[in-house]
């Protein structure tokens, strides 16, 4: 679908709402959820603390693979934050209620040779609620090398190249009026050799539900002033910068995305419920359909809140509603959804087509079939 010049810049207003922007230094990159706190910086100004992406997908048989990225455009010698007062956690729900029942805590603790110690902990219960790094020890090892976990479970923390995949000249072009590029016209994936620091975990189904439906997503946390403080969290992609835009079109206040950020998934149909649904309906007015309705945007609003990454290995709905694998182009996927489209066709009146149906640019070529699935890292 093409449309006019005219009507991109506006379109593409939406797309910030997905996406936070990018800077035109490399150094300084967004994307799925990068760079989400006020003013388009990490949140708590700490880079490695910054959640980019998260992923929970099938692994080899009988297993699934739960991953997470951060520090936006990692360096080479980018490291995890060193210390016990820093903490990446993957958390997951089995029961539906939007409350972790396990809870994987990594931490690098030390430095030994050129390379970080990672340690690993399975929380459960009450334990796997906590901000703070409790539970059980579950293996350790160093990073950039695999190592196992108690169970039959195997971990990696270390840097790789970033899955994700964006058109950023186009939305540069078209949101900030860099250049006279356009959103998905002549596309040039911009993240394709970038590397970002990724904590992988492999688990048997039977760890999780047996392959039954579980809802995961990410957390990073610091120890300040005795006590413990939630940086970062993630489950679907770009909810946060959704749902509390503060640009044009949403205008929500300034400070919503760090409220956001430290919150609990549990407390988000009460506190951005409303939110999911101004943003749903301002940006599907952009399309030639007219906004969403009430009950439209209502229904939708029920799938996107609490902001958690869902995964069923029965389902077929597309990622980001059922898992998210590294190839998978959920940015198409929400562009499409979120600007009025409807491909699952679940309301009458309305075709697949948003007001933006694809950046144009897709998968990497350098994911790998066997753990730690990520590609290798790139040396420059």
């Amino acid at each position: 679908m093409r449309f006019a010049r005219k009507a991109i810049p506006i379109a593409a207003l939406a797309v910030s709402g997905l996406i936070a922007t990018v800077a035109s230094s490399p150094a300084t990159v967004g994307a799925a959820d990068h760079l989400d706190a006020p003013g388009l910086t990490s949140p708590d100004g700490i880079g490695q603390l910054d959640i980019n992406d998260l992923y929970v997908f099938e692994g080899s048989p009988g297993r699934t693979v739960l991953a997470m990225t951060v520090s936006p455009a990692a360096g080479t010698d980018t490291t995890f934050a060193n210390g016990f007062r820093n903490t990446y956690s993957i958390r997951i729900d089995k029961d539906g209620d939007a409350v972790e029942d396990l809870t994987y805590n990594l931490q690098a603790p030390f430095q030994l040779l050129g390379r970080q110690v990672v340690v690993v902990r399975e929380a459960t219960g009450k334990a796997a609620q906590s901000h703070a790094p409790r539970g059980t020890f579950n293996g350790f090892g160093v990073s950039g090398k695999g190592f196992g976990l108690k169970g039959g479970g195997k971990a990696f923390a270390g840097l790789r190249s970033d899955p994700f995949f964006f058109d950023l000249s186009g939305f540069l072009g078209t949101v900030e009026g860099r250049g006279d590029d356009v959103l998905g016209q002549e596309p040039v994936d911009f993240f394709d050799g970038l590397n970002t620091l990724a904590v992988v975990i492999e688990v048997p189904d039977s760890d999780l539900n047996d392959g039954g439906p579980i809802a995961a997503w990410a957390t990073t946390s610091r120890r300040v002033n005795g006590g413990w403080k939630q940086v970062d969290r993630m489950g679907r992609p770009a909810i946060n910068t959704v749902v509390n835009s503060s640009g044009p079109i949403v205008g929500a206040p300034n400070d919503a995305k760090n409220v956001f950020n430290a919150g609990r998934p549990a407390d988000d149909v009460a506190n951005f419920g409303q939110g999911v649904i101004d943003a749903l309906q301002a940006f599907s007015s952009l399309d030639s359909e007219g906004a969403y309705s009430d009950t439209e945007a209502g229904a939708l609003a029920d799938v996107l809140l609490p902001d958690v990454l869902t995964y069923d290995k029965s389902s077929t709905l597309p990622a980001p509603l059922n898992g998210r694998a590294l190839a998978d182009d959920v940015i198409d996927v929400e562009l499409r959804i979120v600007t009025g489209g409807d491909p699952l066709d679940l309301f009458g009146g309305r075709d697949a087509d948003g007001a933006i149906n694809s950046d144009g640019v897709g998968p990497h070529a350098d994911y790998r079939a066997a753990f730690p699935y990520l590609g290798r890292p790139h040396s420059s």
